[in-house]
């Protein structure tokens, strides 16, 4: 069964010269490059400040880091959080807390700075395929996976110091998934980029058809228990994303509530 599946024997770790740099740091480099590129040609589109919206994707990354490892904390050991010293690892991010703090925290910033909301428009614009880009490094050190699998496209993980349990065993490679759930929806979402004329409706999709995509990949991609229901706790975020993204952009397209207001100041 195991000659069914893909290997893959790469080790976590480039050496380049003097420097080790990690394919997960690689791609998340190249993930956010690939994004600001695209966020930019949406900004030129709707002739957007390209400097402001750099300090929008400024304070996207900044704030996501945090919101990551808040969420995995609030997760995993929630008396973490009051830990000073836990915050410093290297290891233990959630991808949905980056999400749903740096979005918050670029609301913040745009509120502020009397900005609107076509700026997070621009960053949803750049996010498909950033995010395609991003999980490469994932795929490569064998993060996120799931549990053993002898479907066609599982990997195994012959490198040692891949983050797999056993290199005997292929799994459900959920950095994978993320990848095929980025790329699906990329043209999605260029297709409504061009077509959506409310403020913050392209931003509101994107999280919505994201969120719907990690909801499915998660039947696949177990990294916890069920909490309720036979569902996940991402299952979950997914489905109050999803909520939350159907809400505001109701109220935005009538004109009403926060998200109308919010979308009307633009």
């Amino acid at each position: 069964m195991l000659s069914a599946v893909i290997t893959l024997d790469a080790d976590p770790e480039l050496q380049v010269g003097p420097l080790t740099l990690a394919w997960h740091g690689i791609g998340i480099a190249a993930g956010i490059g690939v994004g600001w590129l695209i966020a930019g040609r949406y900004a030129k589109r709707r002739e957007l400040d390209r400097e402001r919206l750099l300090n929008v994707v400024l304070v996207m990354i900044l704030s996501g880091m945090v919101g990551a490892r808040a969420f995995y904390l609030l997760l995993n050991d929630p008396a973490a959080l009051v830990r000073s010293g836990d915050w410093l690892g290297t290891r233990g991010f959630a991808f949905y807390g980056a999400m749903i703090l740096g979005t918050l925290s670029v609301g913040i910033y745009l509120r502020r700075a009397r900005l609107g909301l076509r700026y997070l428009d621009a960053l949803a614009a750049g996010f498909p395929l950033g995010m395609a880009v991003g999980r490469i490094g994932d795929v490569i050190n064998g993060e996120h996976h799931g549990p053993p699998s002898d479907a066609p496209w599982a990997i195994r993980y012959l490198h040692p110091d891949a983050d797999v349990p056993s290199s005997a065993v292929a799994y459900h490679p959920g950095g994978l998934y993320e990848i095929v759930v980025a790329l699906v929806i990329a043209p999605i979402v260029w297709w409504l980029s061009r077509r959506l004329s409310r403020p913050g409706m392209l931003l509101w999709a994107v999280i919505g058809l994201y969120a719907a995509g990690r909801f499915l990949i998660f039947f696949y991609r177990s990294d916890s228990e069920p909490l309720a229901l036979g569902l996940e706790e991402a299952q979950w975020t997914s489905i109050g994303l999803i909520a939350a993204a159907g809400t505001a952009a109701w109220l935005a397209s009538r004109g009403g509530g926060s998200a109308g207001k919010a979308a009307s100041a633009c």
